[in-house]
């Protein structure tokens, strides 16, 4: 009876720790795929310039698209200088 005690004091505290001998994961289950960060930045960079380009058109600050364009590419650039959406590494 001495020795079953700690034996089963030993298998209680194996099973509730949360570190478990008898469960073990699937070999084929996989970590859900993330999207790449350069496909992250670079949906974020057009979803921000075409906003800006809105903004800039309905409030008059520009007169043509191209224009908007041209100032959006600049204020994002000056907003986010680390982000590269074209997905090239930025020369030092």
């Amino acid at each position: 009876m001495k020795r079953l005690v700690p034996i089963a004091l030993t298998l209680v505290l194996a099973l509730s720790s949360g570190c478990s001998l008898l469960h073990r994961k699937s070999k084929d289950a996989k970590p859900p795929e993330l999207p790449p960060a350069a496909g992250v930045e670079a949906e974020f960079h057009d979803r921000w310039i075409a906003k800006r380009v809105h903004e800039l058109l309905t409030g008059g600050t520009v007169a043509t698209e191209e224009e908007a364009k041209r100032v959006a590419e600049a204020e994002f650039a000056k907003q986010f200088p680390l982000l590269n959406p074209s997905g090239k590494k930025a020369g030092r």
